[in-house]
């Protein structure tokens, strides 16, 4: 083929990609990213005086079991543009400057059956670092649109986008209802050992003949999330235990105590297993490569399966 005829060709090729790209782009999109059948709903929550967080919960709303992918999840750092935005109640309603975590997050797949939620939170002190300084002196209004053009889930039929936090919000804590007493039973019959400050996670005690039994630790777990909802309402379903056979080792890896029992071989020893609420997954064993594994368990099947708390 000459250079007039080659230099024709390509012009040809260009011109008939303009027309068709953007066709081809919009059912690629459409293709590649439906909007999943996940209901949003978002709360305002108080922990603690002056702490502001969103609480987000997703629930399956189809008729089948489906997946999504944690990466995609509202609450998990993104690469693009966010849902949240906040603005003063001034006068110009003037728009809050955020701070946007951004990077990739790992990709994991959690199966919600029909009717079953996935939540987490949101700090918004965190994401708005004038927030408190903004709702002494003006009042906030966070919005968001439904269904938010940066995610691919719906919002819940009726559900509000927008939270309003009036000027002068004192900024009380939430008030709830515990039992303390029946807290303490229910920590003595779980193995509690500890609740690391500032994070949704719980040290337990456990044997490594409880780890092999899958149906012994599917009752833990069962109990576990009714002490985390009775005891720890500020809590989402989005938390964690780290089972250990002597509270000696209770503790994370990155914590210098921790570091040196794992250099002398013993920690690892100790840490029996791990099991993530959000995942629905119990690791055993995660230290011994030939025993070790991963099992799923959703605590909201196996109530629907109707699985006892032996």
């Amino acid at each position: 083929m000459n250079t007039s005829r080659w230099l024709l060709y390509i012009s040809c090729v260009l011109l008939l990609t303009s027309f068709l790209s953007p066709t081809l782009s919009t059912a690629q999109f459409e293709e590649k990213d439906p909007r999943l059948p996940l209901a949003m709903e978002v709360f305002l929550k108080k922990p603690e005086r002056q702490v502001y967080e969103l609480h987000v919960h997703l629930t399956n709303i189809s008729d089948e079991p489906m997946h999504v992918d944690v990466r995609d999840l509202p609450w998990n750092p993104t690469d693009g543009p966010t849902w949240l935005s906040a603005v003063r109640l001034d006068a110009e309603q003037s728009v809050l400057r955020q701070h946007v975590p951004l990077g990739r997050f790992g990709s994991r797949m959690v199966r919600l059956v029909p009717g079953e939620s996935i939540q987490d939170r949101i700090s918004l002190n965190y994401r708005f670092p004038s927030l408190i300084k903004d709702i002494e002196q003006y009042g906030v209004q966070l919005q968001w649109d439904c269904p938010p053009e940066a995610l691919r889930f719906i919002c819940k039929s009726g559900a509000p986008n927008t939270i309003t936090i009036s000027k002068g919000d004192p900024g009380h804590p939430d008030v709830y209802n515990i039992d303390r007493e029946a807290c303490l039973r229910m920590e003595r019959s779980i193995g509690l050992i500890d609740i690391p400050q500032g994070h949704e996670v719980l040290f337990v005690l456990a044997t490594e003949s409880d780890m092999q039994d899958l149906e012994k630790m599917q009752s833990i777990l069962l109990q576990v999330e009714d002490y985390v909802q009775h005891c720890h309402p500020t809590w989402t379903n989005s938390w964690a235990v780290s089972f250990f056979t002597d509270k000696k080792f209770a503790g994370f890896l990155h914590e210098e105590e921790s570091k040196r029992y794992f250099e002398e071989g013993v920690w690892q020893h100790a840490n029996i297993g791990n099991y993530s609420s959000q995942i629905r997954t119990l690791f055993r064993f995660p230290w011994i490569k030939k025993v070790s594994d991963a099992v799923y368990l959703s605590l909201y099947q196996l109530r629907k399966q109707g699985i006892s708390q032996r």
